[in-house]
């Protein structure tokens, strides 16, 4: 089933509404595309707006925002021409907080008012733009909560040497997934950090390591300032991750 719109013409911005059901959606859990429509015209009759427009997606995912009719929707608010927009639930416009915020920003910006029938929340009001701000705080905190668990197992494979990126650290080699020691490797590194400690120029530090013949992991012969930064970069890092040694 193809996405579908019906419109008023009008001079003036207007009160539109969206509806999106998924196949499964509107089988399963009675989503359906009329039953939107109704809820969308009795809330609007009820709260005194005139419904002009109703913009369909049919069998399309929230997943993205790549949806034929959204996207005719967002032209619509870019020329101005859209007042408020309607949805049942806010999932309706999309189920990634990220997206949703970035929808409403949208709609501040050009002064559009977002209503959902079923949560209660019309930005039009003091209540309902604290409830979007609630939003924006949990989304924030959220991505500070992925960012965390990311840096959690990558030090969890950096202290147990196993390989956490496609690129192989300067010292090692692969093992499977394991990161074993290359002793010409850990010799070069070894002399790096102690010229770094003594004060020596990273141009210095490159002009020694190539000097000593000793490949990168690239298979390149010559180094350079920013080679030995990203290397004595990526040692610092292994040894944050490695476990304290506690005292007995």
């Amino acid at each position: 089933m193809r996405g579908r719109k019906t419109r008023i013409e009008a001079t003036e911005r207007q009160a539109v509404a969206y509806t999106r059901v998924s196949r499964c959606e509107q089988v399963e859990n009675g989503h359906s595309l009329e039953a939107q429509d109704r809820r969308l015209r009795a809330y609007a009759e009820g709260t005194g707006k005139a419904l002009h427009d109703v913009y369909c997606d049919a069998g399309i995912s929230a997943g993205s925002l790549k949806r034929p009719d959204l996207q005719r929707l967002l032209t619509a608010v870019r020329d101005g021409s859209i007042s408020a927009v309607l949805v049942t639930k806010l999932d309706r416009l999309s189920r990634n907080l990220g997206d949703l915020l970035t929808l409403v920003k949208l709609f501040e910006k050009h002064d559009v008012t977002l209503v959902s029938a079923s949560e209660s929340i019309d930005t039009s009001t003091a209540a309902g733009q604290m409830m979007l701000q609630l939003l924006g705080v949990f989304a924030q905190f959220e991505r500070g909560r992925a960012s965390e668990r990311i840096k959690d197992v990558l030090g969890d494979r950096r202290a147990q040497r196993k390989s956490y990126s496609r690129n192989t650290p300067f010292g090692y080699r692969r093992d499977g997934d394991r990161l074993v020691e290359n002793p010409e490797q850990q010799a070069a590194l070894a002399e790096a950090r102690t010229m770094h400690e003594k004060g020596a120029s990273l141009r210095q530090i490159a002009a020694r390591m190539t000097e000593l013949e000793v490949r990168t992991n690239n298979g390149g012969v010559a180094w350079y300032p920013r080679t030995v930064q990203q290397v004595l970069g990526s040692l610092i890092a292994q040894e944050a991750a490695a476990p304290a040694c506690n005292p007995i």
